[in-house]
């Protein structure tokens, strides 16, 4: 059994570890000092999600992708394939435009920035430009997730209607917990701060009241019929890559599946295990690392791995073998294609039979017909 963390499709996980690489470059490019820079990252990360949040709760996965991920500001960053100071910059320049999209008004923009400039010790002056730079960024981030993971409007709603779990996950517990039973898996990346959801009453997202129910009576039929019918503990025979993707060292077989989380349910749906692994991927490159604009532009993240085990693979093999084996012993004058093959040609061949003898026909006729009339 492998199996995927379920904050793989957190977007507060993702952009956090996302942008880990840049506060350096954040705080050369604000004047800043990097402690500064990464507080303000991080706080400003929770107020930008709280603002999609709002938007999508507004308007909609459909407006989303076409009215806000898709904004000439996001395609425009998206031509630099790396990560450095002009790609800083051009967010630098155009990140108050895509604010005004995301937020909708500028006092709420103004109430982020004094909160923000409370946090990190600076003016809402020097907040201003580099929130709006940090919101560009992470809107290109989700958008080139979104693109690779070939999300439509329906899935984005479900997307971000799972995230108000993450919003209440304890982190500081979870890792506690984790290094009392293996202190060598951190299943969450850094020193994530537990989301602050105060940043919902300046934003105006309304945060639905999570369930409590367990995650087992959520498996879709059809999951049970291919045999997924439980999740994988984080604790017992695990080895850990990349600190997410968890594979199960006592069971050989070639599910993949989200890992058993307190307090966190996921669906069993293809696109968010297919999301799931191609962030994993996706945060494996380390995009947002400094480094000089490449000579190719990466590649999309390929993502191929089995749903049912190995007993059902094998299982499947022989019953298609078999149909096989039964399709073979078949005659082949009782093959329909065959049959099918042999009406079209023969019908074909009466056609051209029936125009050559009446195309001689008039050939012969008309020689007559010329006789009479001369005489």
């Amino acid at each position: 059994m492998t199996a995927l963390l379920p904050t793989r499709v957190s977007l507060y996980d993702f952009l956090f570890e996302d942008t880990l690489p840049i506060d350096a470059i954040f705080a050369d490019i604000g004047n800043v000092s990097i402690p500064q820079a990464r507080v303000l990252i991080q706080n400003g990360i929770q107020a930008i999600i709280s603002g999609l949040m709002a938007y999508n709760q507004q308007h909609g996965g459909e407006a989303v992708l076409k009215k806000l991920l898709s904004r000439s500001q996001i395609k425009e960053l998206r031509k630099y394939n790396a990560f450095n100071l002009e790609t800083m910059s051009a967010a630098h320049q155009n990140g108050n435009a895509i604010n005004d999209t995301l937020f909708g008004s500028t006092e709420i923009q103004k109430l982020i920035c004094q909160k923000l400039a409370e946090q990190t010790q600076l003016t809402s002056s020097q907040v201003r430009p580099l929130f709006g730079a940090l919101s560009l960024i992470c809107l290109r981030e989700i958008a080139i997730l979104a693109d690779y993971a070939q999300l439509d409007a329906q899935e984005v709603d479900c997307w971000f209607g799972l995230q108000p779990q993450f919003f209440e996950l304890n982190r500081i517990e979870i890792n506690k917990l984790d290094e009392r039973g293996n202190a060598n898996n951190k299943l969450l990346a850094g020193e994530l701060p537990n989301f602050d959801t105060n940043w919902h009453q300046i934003t105006g997202y309304k945060q639905p009241a999570i369930s409590s129910s367990n995650p087992a009576e959520q498996i879709p039929h059809y999951a049970k019929v291919i045999g997924r019918t439980h999740q994988t503990p984080l604790a017992h025979n695990l080895s850990t890559d990349n600190n997410q993707l968890i594979v199960d060292n006592a069971n050989n077989s070639d599910v993949l599946t989200f890992g058993n989380m307190p307090n966190i349910s996921l669906p069993y749906q293809r696109w968010l295990l297919q999301l799931a692994k191609i962030s994993d991927i996706y945060l494996s490159r380390k995009r947002l690392k400094v480094s000089p604009e490449p000579v190719q532009p990466p590649s999309r993240p390929f993502v191929n791995f089995g749903f049912l085990d190995t007993s059902n693979n094998k299982e499947n093999q022989n019953v298609s073998s078999s149909l096989d084996s039964e399709q073979g012993s078949i005659p082949f004058w009782r093959n329909p294609v065959l049959i099918l093959l042999v009406l079209v040609i023969g019908g074909l061949s009466l056609m051209a039979v029936g125009k050559y003898q009446y195309k001689k026909s008039k050939a012969i006729d008309t020689p007559v017909e010329i006789r009479k009339m001369k005489a």
